[in-house]
């Protein structure tokens, strides 16, 4: 780091850390002088300032404030206020509930989790969520846990979240005022982004009548009674739905099976089924939209946790690529962002957390009888060639299901599909001007190979991710 940097820095802690915030007792404590203090500890707290020794200094003397002055004048009172007041911002700089609750989970604790959590309640209840917020916003609520949608109601977030959520923790005021400044400082930290969904200063005074969506996460355990094809609306979520549960219950009985033939059978046709839905689906979009080459092209957040962000990143650009979608990864942020049509993004997004889970058996499997294969970089080229050989698999199902779709609609099928890739791409360049492109790195060759052997091995289903080093 250079000088200038040092002292920008420098410079800027004097500012925000003057070193009369740690005043004596006998301070006349007012908001302004709490406030000061808090924004002291928030800024040693996480980032560029971070500052371990300062930070506990802020807490011991907030600690002491907080217990000789007037309810309304502690520091957990003015922290309260604080986050949800940056919570309700967030929302109206691009940020959702589900992209807010995974950057303090990232970086903090599940307990720093759990209060943001209650905090996105006490705003859901404040915005009257339940009957105003799109249906979008509503499924990533319901699954935090904040709203229960089939009784229409919110979940907590009832007066003083904050104390609320230190008496169901049974916190000392030193760990309350600790864990309520850090996700505050992260708060603080979170920059703008795009609006992807509808924020609450823009939501009407009724949700009804509004486009239902599919949450992410929904499921079934067994195939509809029939298949539909797409139907002229098909960049909706709800006619996604109906070919996702086919395809996962195919993938189901994938991995249930215990003969290698018989989930390979399942596999490749869960494979061609989620190509040949998408051409169908652009086929039939095509004809509805006319000229409008870029109509229904959406963007779609994909949280990815530690460990090996990278690769689990790079993984789902490869997943997107070959479903005719793009990725960008904002390792700071620890999130993706897929554009595409939605039908693409749907199976891009299935794909992606169903691999992850072959990929974390694959890599127990293969080091499971060599403790020395047990490393880091290993686990990563693992990941990075795991991807890579799938890439290829799929991307050659794709070609064949493309084939078959080709007799069936003629010469009228590759500028459809053309003019999609070019749509995709001008959205991409659009939503990403500067964008950069990541150095390829050296890997270990023992992951490597075992990577691409598990990837030819490897059956899709759904689970858990790699999380653990």
């Amino acid at each position: 780091m250079g000088k200038s940097s040092h002292k920008r820095r420098a410079q800027a802690k004097r500012q925000i850390v003057d070193p009369d915030t740690l005043a004596t007792d006998s301070q006349v404590h007012t908001p302004e002088t709490i406030g000061r203090m808090i924004a002291g500890a928030s800024y040693a707290a996480v980032g560029h300032g971070a500052d371990t020794p300062l930070f506990n200094q802020f807490i011991r003397r907030l600690t002491q404030i907080e217990l000789s002055v007037a309810s309304d004048m502690r520091p957990t009172a003015l922290l309260a206020l604080d986050i949800q007041r940056r919570v309700s911002a967030l929302y109206e700089q691009g940020w959702q509930p589900a992209d807010i609750a995974h950057a303090i989970k990232r970086q903090f604790t599940v307990r720093a989790w759990r209060l943001v959590i209650a905090f996105i309640a006490a705003d859901a209840r404040a915005t009257d969520a339940v009957h105003r917020a799109p249906a979008a916003w509503l499924n990533q609520l319901e699954e935090l846990h904040v709203v229960n949608v089939a009784r229409d109601a919110i979940i907590g977030g009832r007066d003083q979240p904050l104390a609320v959520w230190a008496r169901v923790e049974k916190l000392d005021p030193d760990e309350i005022i600790s864990v309520a400044i850090q996700v505050n400082a992260q708060l603080l930290r979170l920059p703008v982004v795009s609006v992807l969904v509808t924020p609450p200063s823009a939501w009407g005074a009724s949700n009804k009548g509004l486009p239902p969506t599919t949450p992410r996460s929904s499921s079934s355990s067994a195939p509809p009674s029939a298949s539909a094809p797409p139907s002229a609306s098909a960049s909706t979520a709800d006619i996604d739905a109906k070919a996702l549960k086919l395809i996962r219950a195919l993938l189901a009985k994938a991995e249930a099976t215990t003969f290698p033939a018989e989930a390979d059978s399942f596999t490749a046709k869960a494979q061609q089924m989620m190509t040949r839905y998408s051409i169908d689906a652009a086929v039939l979009a095509s004809g509805a939209a006319g000229d409008k080459r870029a109509s229904g092209i959406e963007q779609r957040r994909v949280h990815i946790d530690n460990p090996y962000a990278d690769e689990k990143a790079d993984f789902i650009a490869v997943l997107a690529h070959v479903n005719g979608a793009r990725c960008v990864w904002s390792p700071s942020l620890g999130f993706a962002t897929i554009i595409g049509f939605p039908v693409d993004l749907q199976l891009t997004d299935l794909l992606f957390t169903s691999l992850l889970l072959q990929a974390t058996r694959a890599s127990a499997e293969a080091t499971a009888n060599d403790r020395d294969l047990r490393t880091a970089s290993f686990r990563r080229a693992f990941l990075i060639a795991f991807a890579d050989r799938i890439g290829e698999r799929l991307e050659a199902t794709k070609k064949s299901a493309a084939a078959e779709a080709e007799q069936e609609y003629g010469s009228a099928l590759l500028p459809i599909l053309a003019n999609r890739q070019v749509a995709v791409a001008d959205a991409f360049a659009e939503a990403f001007p500067n964008v950069t492109f990541t150095q390829s790195r050296s890997l270990n060759a023992h992951g490597w190979h075992a990577g691409r052997a598990a990837g030819d091995r490897a059956t899709i289903g759904t689970g858990e991710a790699i999380t653990s080093g």
